[in-house]
């Protein structure tokens, strides 16, 4: 028993030892190897998972972005917009309660209050043709605001001169005139002026409050302006607006003027009433309308006008105007080929009166374009009648115009410029 145990703990050989021990080594290699390969495996899965989930979040943004985007953007437009639209109210609001612009209403008050002494109306004995017809045309008669044999006028002196519209007060009967204190006088017509529509009539009467002219005639386009009348035989009516636009060259019967337009509601009644600047001073005399009631469109004749035929009228009961003694119309399109003119210019000379013609005796010709009146150009023929009208009778004018001579299939232009001693404009 005691040899077998000995035996049995006999030492191992070395070599033997050494290929356990290599064995070992080997199963542990076997087994790390198999470790890192189980880990890269997984590792690769892992990525693999991770790339596929961010694709898939990136993609499900995209299309979250795709179809949020608009509705997003929309509501920071919205946002910015209402932002926006509460700063400008908030903005307004403060600016409104004490800004001098939140006095526009008072200025109104102001100036009806200044120019309303100054203003009159005018009621008139019998139906005037010139009101029913040319100026008011087809207007329907209301029971209850009248316009027929009505205007308006405005006092421009303390001595009862009143300014109106010629149309307003000529083949009438009686002329009466009610102050804004509601006092009433007869009027007698001192003179009137058939090219600018323009009449002067006097009351006898005592404590007027005369309007002030406008110190300062250059009127700019955009200008604020009232003005005040009857319109419909609603006396004292005042409106607002602006100058819309100058020097509208408008036809008015058989006349052609020079207008200030505004847009200012201007109804039947209101012709003959003044028009103002925001300081209460006279800047134009309310005349004549677009259509037979107000359309946003009305003309009024400008200050500089109004006071020099005023003066005029003071000083000679009459406008005696320059006259040519000439019959006009605007050159067509084929007479202006004639004339070698592109664009339309001129005024045509169509005839003379069968009476003296100061044009006619100066050696002008029918067929002449008149292009030039001294130093001012002629753009059609309106111009030309307000270029002469508002000369002198007696006075010399230098008449720049152009002749065809030759025959007709080789026309030749000749210009010339003519010295013509103007005569004084046939009576009404």
């Amino acid at each position: 028993m005691s040899r077998n145990s000995n035996w049995n703990q006999a030492p191992v050989p070395d070599w033997a030892q050494s290929i356990a021990n290599s064995d070992d080594v080997k199963t542990s290699r076997i087994k790390s190897l198999q470790n890192r390969q189980e880990i890269s495996h997984r590792t690769t899965i892992a990525i693999i998972r991770y790339r596929l989930a961010r694709m898939a979040l990136t993609t499900a943004i995209l299309l979250l972005l795709g179809y949020a985007a608009p509705f997003v953007v929309e509501r920071i437009q919205y946002a910015m917009s209402r932002g926006k639209q509460q700063a400008t109210y908030d903005v307004a609001t403060t600016t409104l309660k004490s800004s001098p612009r939140h006095e526009l209403s008072k200025v109104s008050e102001l100036v009806s209050q200044r120019v309303s002494p100054s203003v009159v109306h005018i009621h008139t004995a019998g139906d005037s043709p010139a009101i029913t017809g040319r100026y008011n045309a087809n207007i329907p008669e209301s029971n209850l605001f009248p316009s027929r044999g009505q205007g308006a006028g405005v006092i421009v002196d303390s001595d009862g001169y009143v300014i109106t519209n010629r149309h307003v007060v000529s083949n009438t009967g009686a002329i009466t005139v009610q102050l804004s204190d509601r006092r009433k006088f007869t009027a007698r017509v001192i003179g009137s002026d058939r090219l600018t529509d323009l009449a002067l009539i006097k009351i006898d009467a005592n404590d007027l409050i005369p309007i002030n002219w406008a110190s300062d005639t250059t009127i700019p386009v955009g200008t604020m302006v009232w003005a005040i009348g009857s319109p419909f035989g609603l006396q004292q009516s005042i409106t607002f607006g602006i100058v819309s636009a100058l020097h509208r060259t408008a036809q008015i019967g058989n006349y052609y003027q020079d207008f200030l337009q505004t847009d200012a509601a201007v109804n039947p009644g209101n012709s003959g009433g003044p028009l103002v600047n925001d300081r209460g001073e006279l800047v134009g005399i309310n005349t004549a309308i677009v259509g037979n009631s107000y359309q946003g469109v009305s003309f009024a004749v400008p200050v500089e006008v109004v006071r020099s035929v005023y003066e005029r009228l003071v000083e000679h009961g009459s406008v005696p105007r320059g006259w040519l003694g000439v019959f006009l119309q605007n050159p067509s399109a084929g007479q202006l080929r004639l004339f070698q003119r592109p664009t339309p210019s001129g005024a045509l000379i169509t005839g003379f009166p069968a009476t003296a013609s100061p044009g006619r005796e100066h050696g002008l010709k029918v067929g002449d374009l008149i292009l030039q009146i001294d130093d001012t150009p002629v753009t059609d023929l309106g111009a030309l009648i307000n270029i002469i009208g508002n000369r002198d009778a007696g006075s010399s004018a230098q008449v720049t115009l152009e002749r065809l001579t030759g025959d007709s299939a080789n026309p030749n232009v000749e210009r010339l410029t003519v010295a013509v001693t103007l005569g004084s404009s046939p009576a009404d």
